[in-house]
């Protein structure tokens, strides 16, 4: 292989980075309300920030768009946390 071999084509999966992003506040608005719902919230949050951060490490040109799919997941991650540990207390006093 000669050193100006292009990069191999990771725009798919940094694309699908921000679609899962965004799947993740989605999950927040169309969750079921009670434990489970925040549950599954966490759950999807978690998911897509895993992918997209793996997808981020990725080079290409589209890796802000990877970037920002994580950053949409970090923070329904974040939320969804506070939502869950707030529900799991008062579910458990």
């Amino acid at each position: 292989m000669s050193s100006d071999a292009a990069p191999p084509g990771n725009h798919v999966r940094h694309v699908m980075a921000l679609v899962a992003g965004l799947a993740a506040m989605a999950s927040v608005v169309w969750a079921p309300v009670g434990l489970a719902g925040d549950l599954i919230m966490l759950v999807v949050g978690v998911t897509a920030l895993l992918f997209a951060w793996e997808a981020a490490t990725r080079p290409g040109p589209l890796r802000a768009v990877a970037v920002a799919g994580a950053l949409l997941a970090g923070l329904v991650t974040i939320a969804a946390a506070g939502v869950f540990l707030v529900v799991l207390a008062n579910a458990l006093s």
